[in-house]
């Protein structure tokens, strides 16, 4: 018996091997392991033969019976082998009979994989049955679907499309009459309404798409300013899907003008001729009718209000005219003079007396003038004698002659004898104001007394008083007369030509730069000008530079303190020659500090000098400079003298040109012995400790004084 079962078994294994589809593979072992692929066909969503299901198509219509009137919505679902929708997938529809049209041919499925096209009848009159088509490639196959539906025949034609007036007045309303043939409940008919101005949004109609099951079908027309863009306007009925249509024209009255509006000028300031800036501003004014609409080709004439200085319209004195384009809007062009003022440009409609002014134009000066040119320094006294790489900063902030920014992207030039600056900036409006700075670090070459000067000039205009209030220089007004700029290298105001460089103007001068009559006009060390340079009269419209000059101590990164009182002080005391000012001979004796006895009282005050090491040359016959140390440099001190207590006046260095006194006030207490020390140090930016000892008596007499 358990023979003949296994017998069995193993029969009715080969006959299902034997029935099996597909390409001819091996069969499944009885127990167990893998079986052949499988077969299939082309369509329907199976997978060509591949051993499963790949993609899907499912294709539905909203509705199994089309009319014009009731168009249906086809809908392709797209799935993978999960089931899940497929989006971005191209699905094309196709018509088999041609009994009806899709809205579209192709159609691109969303994220749940769906596709949707609206199938319409491609006529009227045809009827009868036909099939809607869907396929798509997804995972290189093929899928397709298809759909029957039956075309209904609409036996409808447009009959009378006509106005119920034949023309009517700006912004006003009428009504349409479509008629139709045929139409009924049981043959509905789609049908669209469209004209120019409606598309363009100047009309409106209502409604514009219906469907028609009556014979006649009333619109409402209304003018929103068609008008105004052509004399008539054409409207065009059709039955949706067919080429039976109806026109109909209606004349529409041109609105009047109720008012002429100023919209812009662009830009609102302008400059003077010849400045280099921008000399010409459009002005835009805008035709209005009673409802506030644009009015296009209506003419208008603009003239200025004011010619001073030579200011032109479209490069004349006349007045312009000009016709409004589609936007109702007319244009005109003012160019700048020679003087600054502000522009009116009045517009008048032609033929009436509507007009208007236009406002926010003016002609400003631009040039930086040279008493609105202001130089100012970051610090004033940088450690840069020793170290390279010490930065500093120069800002300029410029003006015209009437104190107003000049123009954004006005070039400064900066120059220097000593370390290293930025060659040109450009102004930026800042919160209104128009300024720039230029970056400075500290590198050879040094000067020997440690000060440089650092020059910045612009084309500008010389400084007058305007003493008749009319916004220019006439004769015998007072006037800055300016010359060649110079590298002032010892920053005295006085040109020196065997070291000074100067910077030569592009006029031939040849005054003396004589002395303006007027203290607010007067050359000074801030302004170098050489003498000689000068062309006595003044000069504007970009033929001089202003410029401002500001000077920089570049100061060691050890102190040399002096004695600012030797009251104290011993005969004993060290004595050095310093250069006090920018001339050579310009030297005054001072009192070291050098390891020096102070006698006082059990209190009192050390007072110092607070000096840098500048070194000078004596082979150059410059003896050392009393520089100021570095800003921010402190100033501490210190007693290893029990009993004694110090406190320091003075600290740290401010942001100077000249030497800054420091203090330190000492106080021996009851337990300090007669004879002290303080220790002073001085502390550069960079950490460089320079460190004095002054020994304290209090209870001997001093010897003979410091001289």
């Amino acid at each position: 018996m358990m023979i003949l079962r296994r017998l069995v078994s193993i029969l009715a294994f080969l006959t299902l091997a034997a029935c099996g589809g597909g390409d001819g593979g091996t069969a499944s072992p009885p127990f167990g392991g893998s079986g052949g692929s499988g077969g299939g066909g082309t369509g329907g969503g199976s997978d060509g033969g591949t051993g499963g299901a790949t993609a899907t198509m499912a294709l539905s219509l909203s509705s199994s019976s089309i009319s014009s009137a009731n168009p249906a919505t086809v809908t392709a679902v797209l799935k993978d082998a999960k089931g899940t929708g497929v989006g971005g997938q191209v699905v094309t529809f196709k018509v088999e009979r041609g009994l009806a049209v899709t809205n579209v041919a192709t159609a691109l499925t969303d994220a749940a994989g769906q596709a949707v096209v609206r199938l319409s009848p491609a006529n009227t009159t045809g009827a009868g049955a036909d099939e809607v088509e869907a396929s798509a490639s997804f995972g290189g196959v093929t899928v397709t679907q298809r759909a029957g539906f039956t075309v209904q025949a609409t036996n409808v034609t447009i009959s009378s499309f006509d106005a119920a007036t034949p023309s009517i007045g700006a912004y006003g309303q009428t009504s349409f009459t479509v008629g139709l043939t045929g139409a009924s409940i049981g043959a509905p008919v789609q049908v669209s309404v469209s004209s120019a101005c409606v598309t363009a949004g100047k009309a409106t109609l209502s409604p514009s798409r219906f469907t028609a099951t009556t014979a006649t079908v009333t619109l409402q027309y209304r003018d929103n300013g068609c008008g105004a863009l052509q004399a008539s306007d054409t409207l065009q009925a059709v039955i949706d899907g067919t080429a039976n249509a109806r026109s109909a024209t209606l004349n529409i009255a041109s609105p009047s003008v109720a008012s002429l509006a100023f919209i812009s000028a662009t830009p609102e300031t302008i400059f003077l001729r010849g400045s280099g800036f921008t000399e010409a501003s459009t002005v835009t004014f805008e035709v209005r009718d009673a409802n506030s609409s644009a009015l296009p080709n209506v003419n208008v004439a603009m003239r200025l209000l004011t010619l001073t200085g030579g200011v032109t319209l479209e490069g004349g004195t006349a007045e312009v005219v000009r016709a409004s384009d589609a936007l109702g809007r007319v244009t005109v062009r003012v160019n700048s003079g020679t003087l600054p003022t502000p522009v009116r440009v009045a517009a008048t409609l032609v033929g009436s007396t509507i007009s208007t002014v236009s406002s926010n134009l003016s002609v400003a000066v631009g040039l930086p003038s040279q008493l609105n040119f202001s130089l100012s320094q970051g610090t004033r006294n940088i450690e840069g004698y020793n170290i390279d790489g010490t930065p500093n900063t120069y800002q300029i902030i410029a003006a015209d002659r009437s104190g107003n920014p000049v123009p954004a992207g006005t070039s400064i030039n900066f120059v220097t004898e000593g370390g290293q600056v930025e060659a040109i900036k450009q102004t930026q409006l800042v919160s209104g104001i128009a300024r720039t700075t230029a970056n400075f670090v500290s590198s050879e070459p040094r000067p020997v007394d440690g000060r440089v000067t650092i020059t910045a000039y612009a084309l500008g205009e010389e400084s007058f008083l305007d003493l008749n209030g009319n916004n220019a220089r006439d004769v015998n007004e007072p006037f800055q007369d300016l010359g060649n700029i110079f590298k002032d290298r010892n920053f005295d105001g006085r040109f020196d030509a065997a070291v000074d460089e100067f910077v030569p103007l592009a006029v031939n001068n040849s005054s003396s730069c004589a002395v303006p009559g007027n203290d607010l006009l007067l050359l000074n060390t801030s302004i170098p000008s050489v003498p000689g340079t000068c062309d006595g009269l003044w000069s504007g419209a970009g033929q001089v530079y202003v410029r401002r000059a500001a000077e920089t101590v570049l100061s060691t990164s050890g102190a040399r303190p002096l004695w600012a009182n030797t009251s104290g002080l011993s005969n004993t005391c060290a004595k050095i020659e310093m250069q006090v000012g920018p001339m050579p001979t310009q030297t005054v004796e001072f009192t070291a500090v050098a390891g020096d006895t102070w006698y006082g009282g059990r209190s009192g005050t050390l007072s110092f000098i607070v000096g840098d090491a500048n070194p000078g040359s004596l082979a150059q016959g410059l003896r050392p400079r009393l520089n100021p140390m570095a800003a921010g440099t402190v100033v501490s001190a210190a007693s290893p003298t029990t009993g004694v207590t110090v406190t320091v006046g003075g600290s740290p260095v401010p942001s100077t040109t000249e030497a800054t006194l420091a203090a330190v006030a000492y106080n021996f207490g009851l337990t300090a012995p007669p004879t002290g020390v303080v220790l002073v140090t001085f502390t550069s930016p960079s950490g460089t400790a320079t460190t004095y000892s002054v020994d304290v008596v209090t209870d001997a007499p001093r010897p003979a004084a410091c001289p």
